[in-house]
């Protein structure tokens, strides 16, 4: 199961199509806000990929990471980081917290194109769904 957390709705569409598409077995759990991304984090402890938008409302995806990082259950969960940044403090901000990946946005969209969603994600699904075969999703 995945949780990507992001307020603007054209990225998970961009994200649910490909990894539907290309990983069905995949358990795709979204949050809309960040404070409702970091309470499911907080009561699930199932998570095998968290994807967080940078620019989150209350509480930015680089804090999410941090308190994803500090939390013992969670603090080995693959967590990639989608962002516009392109300042070095930032990025070297998330490699510090341990971040496992980031997708930069294109300067002037709030979108990613698939083949940078594939280069990005698609080694973190590999895994996820390789854990998950074999199971069947009703």
């Amino acid at each position: 199961m995945i949780l990507i957390i992001s307020y603007y709705r054209p990225l998970h569409k961009d994200l649910d199509t490909y990894i539907k598409t290309n990983f069905p077995k995949i358990v795709i759990d979204k949050a809309f806000h960040d404070l409702e991304g970091m309470k499911k984090i907080e009561e699930n402890s199932r998570y095998e990929l968290i994807i967080s938008d940078w620019d989150n409302g209350y509480v930015n995806g680089y804090e999410i990471l941090q308190r994803v990082r500090k939390t013992p259950i969670t603090k080995t969960v693959p967590f990639v980081i989608i962002t516009e940044r392109r300042d070095k403090e930032s990025v070297l901000a998330c490699i510090h917290a341990s971040v496992s990946g980031f997708i930069m946005k294109p300067a002037l969209s709030q979108t990613i194109d698939e083949n940078t969603i594939e280069e990005k994600l698609r080694p973190f699904l590999e895994k996820v769904s390789s854990r998950n075969e074999g199971i069947t999703i009703l």
